[in-house]
């Protein structure tokens, strides 16, 4: 069943209803479960599902990148525009890298992350890859932001713009003029609107501010995947957050060789 497409807001900020609730969008919430998974599964962490015929990634140093998520679309709701409604979509990441592969000048340079989309899954299990200790063993002394394979599950969801979205700048700018002058009410909105959460789809979550603004990146509008700090599973640095992004056109292309990747902290 899906969350209805409406807004309910504390009365302290139900002044600007008309105003967050024209920016609603679809989101996919998502879940974690610790347990083992297979390798069609969705998860963050664990092994991937991947075809002995392709080759896997590695960082520029020819080391193995590490399965920090996989979504199988086979699991997820049919809510999102322009997502795949089939296949595998996967990202990985470096885990000899005190960044995690993300380059702070060019956010779309795939070096030291990968994401890859099987259009077609491949059920027959002796043409998968099944050996990943040449992964774990060379990481598993490293620090990496997912410490156990997670299972996940979702949740069709509609939520407002966030406060820390570039576009609020623009969409907001009414808000953003009350909460100068008001500051308990910016806590209020400021957490109402925080989009924190793991997630697909909706808008964004930052624990400083948005990159697309300042890379030249704001074409990319979707949100890909948000892997946000959870308990003590899920840490970016000091209780961070992890977003992707894509543009509009890409995404209904399938081209995800220009995915921008961004994780920041406290």
């Amino acid at each position: 069943m899906f969350e209805t497409k409406s807004l309910t807001l504390p009365k302290e900020v139900e002044q600007f209803h008309h105003i967050i609730e024209e920016t609603l969008q679809p989101v996919i919430g998502i879940e974690t479960y610790e347990r083992e998974t297979t390798l069609f599964d969705s998860k963050f962490a664990g092994n991937p599902y991947f075809p002995l015929a392709m080759e896997y990634p590695k960082n520029e140093q020819q080391q193995p990148l590490k399965l920090l998520a996989q979504i199988n679309f086979a699991d997820v709701p049919k809510h999102l525009a322009n997502f795949p409604e089939e296949g595998i979509l996967q990202f990985f990441i470096d885990g000899y890298d005190d960044v995690l592969g993300m380059d702070f000048d060019k956010g779309n340079n795939q070096s030291g992350f990968r994401v890859i989309y099987h259009d077609t899954i491949i059920k027959d299990e002796s043409q998968l890859m099944h050996d990943f200790s040449f992964v774990e063993s060379t990481t598993e002394e490293l620090y990496f932001p997912v410490e156990k394979e997670m299972a996940i599950s979702f949740q069709a969801k509609f939520e407002p713009l966030t406060m820390g979205d570039f576009r609020s700048n623009e969409l907001y700018k009414s808000i953003e003029t009350a909460i100068d002058e008001d500051e308990e009410l910016a806590d209020v909105l400021y957490d109402v609107l925080a989009g924190d959460g793991h997630k697909i789809g909706g808008y964004p979550f930052f624990t400083q501010e948005d990159p697309r603004a300042y890379g030249n990146y704001t074409d990319s509008t979707t949100l890909l995947l948000q892997i946000d700090s959870e308990g003590d599973h899920i840490m970016w640095g000091d209780c961070g957050v992890c977003n992707f992004f894509i543009t509009e056109e890409e995404l209904k292309n399938k081209d995800f060789s220009n995915v921008v990747y961004n994780w920041d902290c406290h």
